[in-house]
C-alpha cells in the first residue's frame, strides 16, 4: 500500500468520524425538545416546566377543596409478599401534607428484595404531586416472615385542574434479582 493511498484512507476515516460526531451532537441536541413534546402530547405532563411558572401552594392549604386519594396495590406472583395500606382511601386538601402507612409482609421462606413501581391516575395529576417519602424510591428487602411499616408522605399542589377530584395511587411490587451468593458446597475452580 502506497503512502498516498494510506493517507487518503486516513482522511476518509477522519471525515466519517467527524460526520458521525456531528450527527450524534445534532441528535442529542434535538432529543430534549422531542422529549418535551412527546411527554406533553402522550402523557399530558410538561417536564420542562420551570418552578417560576407555577406558584403552587403559595397561598397555603386550600381548605375549600377536597380530593379523594385511593390506593391500589398489587404484588408480582414471583414475590410472596403482601402490601396493605392502613386506609384504602383518604380525603386531602391541596397543599396539605398527608401521610399514609403501608405494611409490607414477606410470607415466603427466604429473604427477598422487591421494588415498587408507582403510577398515579389521572396522569395529568403527576406534575401536581410531590412525594417526600415513599417506599417506591428504593429497593426494599424483607427477611422471611418480616413485616415492615412504610409511610408515604405526599402533597398535591393547588394547580391540579379543577375537574380532577379523585386520584388513584397505584403501587406494583416486583422482585429484584439478588446476586447469587457463593456457597461452601460449590468450590471455586483453580488451576
Amino acid at each position: 500500500m502506497s503512502h498516498d493511498s494510506l493517507r487518503q484512507r486516513h482522511q476518509r476515516v477522519l471525515r466519517r468520524a467527524l460526520l458521525a460526531t456531528a450527527l450524534a451532537f445534532g441528535f442529542g441536541f434535538a432529543l430534549a425538545p422531542f422529549y418535551d413534546v412527546l411527554c406533553e402530547k402522550v402523557f399530558g405532563i410538561r417536564p420542562s416546566q420551570v418552578a417560576g411558572e407555577v406558584t403552587a401552594c403559595a397561598g397555603g392549604v386550600v381548605a375549600g377543596r377536597e380530593l379523594l386519594v385511593e390506593f391500589d396495590t398489587s404484588i408480582s406472583p414471583e414475590l410472596p409478599w403482601r402490601l396493605d395500606a392502613a386506609k384504602k382511601s383518604v380525603q386531602v386538601h391541596p397543599c396539605a401534607p398527608s401521610t399514609v402507612v403501608f405494611t409490607a409482609t414477606n410470607d415466603g421462606r427466604i429473604a427477598m428484595t422487591g421494588r415498587a413501581i408507582f403510577t398515579v391516575a389521572p396522569s395529568e395529576a403527576a406534575i401536581h404531586l410531590s412525594k417526600t417519602e415513599c417506599f417506591c424510591f428504593t429497593e426494599q428487602r424483607l427477611e422471611a416472615g418480616e413485616s415492615r411499616e412504610m409511610p408515604v408522605r405526599f402533597v398535591i399542589d393547588d394547580q391540579l385542574p379543577a375537574d380532577v377530584s379523585r386520584l388513584t395511587f397505584r403501587y406494583v411490587f416486583n422482585p429484584v434479582e439478588a446476586p447469587v451468593e457463593e456457597t461452601d458446597s460449590v468450590a471455586p475452580t483453580h488451576s
